[in-house]
């Protein structure tokens, strides 16, 4: 039987964090943290690991598309792929805004 993997964006504090120490206390496969900051996300998983968790770091910039290739490409050849995925890294779209006033 393959390991399954869950990967949280944007984890290396606040909510995602949360969403990784939960998932390293429940789910039954390896769990990564991933953050754009490779020194934030170490910290972290050092962080989690002094409360007896066992996260894994991945780094991730979802604003750059050749981390995001490198990152697929790294599940992908690692375990075949992801069984969970939480997308909680924040997005800003660049350009205009449009907004509507009632």
């Amino acid at each position: 039987m393959s390991i399954k993997v869950a990967v949280v964006t944007g984890s290396n504090k606040g909510i995602g964090l949360a969403i990784v120490r939960a998932l390293c206390k429940q789910f039954k496969g390896d769990v990564y943290l991933m953050s754009r900051d490779v020194g934030r996300g170490e910290e972290a998983v050092k962080s989690l690991s002094s409360e007896g968790l066992n996260p894994k770091f991945h780094q991730l910039d979802i604003n750059d598309v050749n981390s995001i290739i490198a990152a697929a490409a790294f599940f992908k050849e690692k375990y075949g792929g992801v069984d969970v995925l939480v997308n909680n890294a924040a997005i800003l779209f660049k350009g205009e805004r449009h907004t509507n006033e009632y």
